[in-house]
């Protein structure tokens, strides 16, 4: 994989030159025990940098200096101190040198090249660096300055420096195969003048690059005869080596891992503080001696290295023979590309090239290279596929598909085509019959809801600030159409908002249930549909609705295009107010009724963010906590002051749990909840997986819970069935789960539509906790994300909950 360090100073860059990159006892297992480093990128070529990396040039560069006058062509920042307003000493940043790439081979890889001595698998990494860092070279931008945004160059000047072992642990250093190199700060715009580097482009393209590398490395490991799986983390490895052998030989990664346990940190920004914190003083052994320790060390676990390579030699001669396969390379190209289209497709109406095709790199596994996802990309293009809306300014083309802009011209089209096409919703006489209804109205509600009565629209828009009284107004206009003569009926993206809609007297459902289910409509039957939290419906969901109107059918789309949008692709709300639906609108907040809070709340509502924190902060309603545990307790003592007016948001799972845990500790303390526990199996909705992941093999992870909304009769599987994950074969794209009565069947997911899939995680549980369902349950007529309080657990792990509703269900 590919990381990126933070910049690298002009004092870090020389140390590292001459104490990490070019040293040689880095090359634990070359048996030239010299790190040699070369030039590479397209403006390194253009300056005569070729061959072999020299100090004086390395130098100048990393102080902004050309690499052969030592003219100063970017200017150098010297730290500074300063003493700021709480009187402390801050030093301002020195001049970026540049940035640390660093290409690691995954292990069994390292393995198979250093331990196992085969230098062609070596020579694979570095040909596969090299395309990588070609397609890295691409995303190069110039800092231009000022308020100019940045410019494209694809010019880069780069140190390639390769080693192959790890940081030492206790006296062993661990066989790893990796690349340094250094992306110096420096690029050339096309009218010849120098500029500091953009780095932004470079960090957004390390996840792209990574599936590059890894993709032009299995393809070519597979040529030499070597056989591929990928672990649980979805790295590709070679096969032949025990998990067991493979942790054993990477002692420096279980060092930092403990560290980060040990210290409760987590993220890549915290790992490496942890490596630096660990790294211990480096050895000098021979080669002879390093490779006698890892043959020992390969004894130990039964597996010798040189089996596998000596395997794949012999496959090797029986592939030389055989001719390449054009046919079934340009299949597995297309059938990447398709995944990838609908993996991004399903999120975003619009995508990147480099994303797809990273989604693309990815799900073909090496079987495509990205010269031939490329070419087949291209070829969809030309047949309108995909339509190429625009380019970004970091030179990617910008994608959707043709499917996806049908949708969004049908939705537009029927927008307009349903304009001034009827009567007022509620006719004028009707309004002033019903006046006592809008007096309970203040003026801006009222003026709303007369808006939206005389709408001669077959679709309006409500568009309103959170805390502006939408659900006031809704209770009006939806007693003001009833008189009329209208049936009222909600829906919304969530079953949370839809039961809020409830709240204005609106009958109310998910969207998603009413798209499912075919039903008989009265075609006599005036209808007033009311969609809640209409930024959340997505730009398929919306065209799916509107082929299911009648033609005296009347819409009000109701939200916030400020607020979240549609997790699926598309934003149908905001483009029907651009395309010039009438739209209503209240933006007067009144929920608030501090008038410090709610000046800063106006703010955020306008997109001022800065000043409304700064307010907030004013105000003493903000407050940061250094201390990781202090910032914890901090924010789970506030919470049990209100536990029912309190919503804690987390960043990431250790510290949900972590919070988890002291809320759970301080309710049974202060004897909200008893003091009897069990520890239960939890399910967490795995909600990164798109509908193509759950089509792919590789994404399920044994243990993971499969629930399966659609059920099969070929499967004898029942709708709401729940099975385990047990094994995956991502090979064949197949998984194996065990249902509740042990049987075991395994399938094709591509085979099996509507399944949810789900982690476990094992948690606490007391009487007086309350639960949210992740999924719903028909036959307890419980909604997915519902809440509930448990009541009682039995020894044999049933529960007895109540409902927000009061009413009662026992598992």
């Amino acid at each position: 994989m590919l990381t990126i360090s933070k910049p690298l100073s002009s004092g870090q860059a020389s140390s590292y030159h001459e104490k990490e990159f070019a040293n040689s006892e880095q090359n634990y297992y070359s048996q030239k025990g010299i790190v040699q480093g070369e030039w590479t990128g397209q403006l390194a070529v253009e300056w005569g940098l070729t061959g072999a990396v020299g100090a004086l040039e390395f130098e100048r560069l990393a102080n902004g200096q050309h690499p052969a006058t030592g003219e100063q062509i970017v200017q150098h920042r010297f730290s500074q101190s300063r003493t700021s307003e709480q009187d402390e000493t801050v030093a301002t940043a020195e001049h970026r040198a540049g940035w640390d790439a660093t290409f690691s081979a995954p292990k069994s890889i390292s393995i198979t090249a250093l331990v196992g001595g085969d230098d062609l698998v070596r020579q694979a990494h570095r040909e596969s660096v090299r395309i990588a860092l070609d397609e890295l070279e691409r995303y190069v931008q110039a800092r231009i300055g000022g308020n100019h945004p940045a410019e494209t160059t694809g010019k880069m000047i780069a140190a390639e420096f390769e080693h192959d072992s790890a940081r030492p642990v206790n006296g062993y250093a661990a066989p790893q195969l990796h690349t340094h190199v250094v992306i110096f700060n420096v690029t050339e715009t096309p009218d010849g003048k120098a500029h500091a580097l953009q780095p932004r482009e470079l960090y957004r393209s390390q996840r792209f690059a990574t599936a590059v590398y890894q993709s032009e490395l299995v393809s070519r490991l597979r040529q030499l005869g070597y056989e591929i799986e990928r672990d649980s983390n979805g790295t590709p490895q070679i096969k032949g080596y025990t998990k067991e052998y493979l942790q054993a030989s990477s002692p420096r990664r279980k060092q930092i891992e403990e560290y980060l346990a040990n210290q409760g940190m987590e993220g890549y920004a915290a790992a490496q503080i942890a490596a630096h914190r660990t790294r211990e003083a480096k050895i000098n052994l021979r080669p002879e001696e390093m490779q006698r320790l890892n043959r020992a060390l390969a004894a130990e676990f039964g597996n010798d290295p040189q089996a596998v390579v000596n395997q794949a030699r012999a496959r090797r001669q029986g592939l030389e023979q055989q001719p390449a396969n054009r046919e079934e390379t340009l299949k597995a190209a297309h059938a990447a590309l398709t995944f990838a289209r609908d993996r991004n497709v399903e999120r975003e109406a619009v995508a990147g090239e480099r994303k797809i095709l990273e989604d693309a790199l990815r799900r073909s596994q090496g079987q495509a290279r990205l010269s031939e996802l490329r070419s087949a990309l291209e070829r969809r293009i030309q047949n309108r596929e995909f339509i190429h809306l625009r380019t970004a300014p970091n030179g990617e083309r910008m994608l959707t598909t043709a499917d996806m802009l049908g949708y969004e011209r049908q939705n537009i089209s029927t927008m307009e085509s349903g304009r001034n096409r009827f009567a007022p919703l509620i006719r004028p006489e009707k309004v002033r019959k019903l006046h006592n209804e809008l007096q309970r109205l203040n003026p801006a509600q009222r003026q709303a809801a007369e808006e939206i009565a005389q709408s001669t629209d077959k679709i309006t828009g409500f568009q309103g600030t959170a805390g502006s009284g939408k659900t006031t107004t809704l209770a009006a206009v939806r007693k003001l159409a009833q008189a009329e003569g209208y049936e009222v009926q909600g829906f919304a993206p969530t079953s949370r908002a839809a039961r809020l809609l409830e709240g204005a007297g609106i009958r109310s459902n998910t969207l998603q249930q009413f798209l499912v289910k075919v039903q008989e409509m009265d075609a006599n039957q005036r209808r007033l549909y009311v969609i809640d939290e209409s930024s959340l419906a997505s730009t398929k969901q919306v065209n799916q609705f509107f082929k299911r109107l009648g033609a005296q059918d009347r819409v009000l789309l109701v939200g916030d295009i400020r607020q979240h949008q549609a997790v699926e692709a598309g934003r149908p709300f905001e483009q029907f107010q651009e395309a010039g639906m009438r739209t209503v609108r209240l933006e007067e907040i009144i929920r608030q009724q501090d008038p410090q809070l709610k000046q800063a709340i106006d703010l955020l509502a306008k997109e001022r963010v800065k000043e409304a924190v700064d307010q907030l902060r004013e105000q003493g309603r903000i407050h940061e906590v250094a201390s990781s545990h202090e910032r914890l307790k901090a924010v789970v003592e506030e919470y049990l002051r209100a536990p029912d007016k309190s919503l804690v948001i987390s960043p990431d799972n250790r510290s949900r749990n972590e919070i988890n845990r002291m809320v759970h500790e301080g309710l049974r303390t202060e004897g909200m909840i008893t003091a009897e526990e069990q520890r239960m199996a939890v399910l967490v909705n795995r909600q990164e997986l798109t509908g193509a992941d759950r089509q792919w093999a590789a994404k399920y992870e044994p243990g993971n819970v499969v629930r399966y909304t659609r059920g099969s009769k070929q499967f004898r599987l029942e709708t709401g069935e729940y099975a385990t994950v047990i094994a995956v074969d991502s090979e064949r794209n197949l998984v194996t789960v065990r249902r509740q009565d042990s049987q075991e069947i395994t399938y094709d997911p591509r085979r099996l539509q509507g399944v949810n899939v789900y982690k476990t995680e094992e948690r606490d549980l007391s009487p007086g906790d309350r639960i949210q369902f992740t999924a719903p349950f028909r036959k307890e007529r419980i909604a997915n994300r519902e809440l509930a309080t448990i009541e009682r657990i039995g020894g044999d792990g049933n529960l007895r909950v109540r409902l927000e509703s009061g009413r009662r269900v026992e598992f």
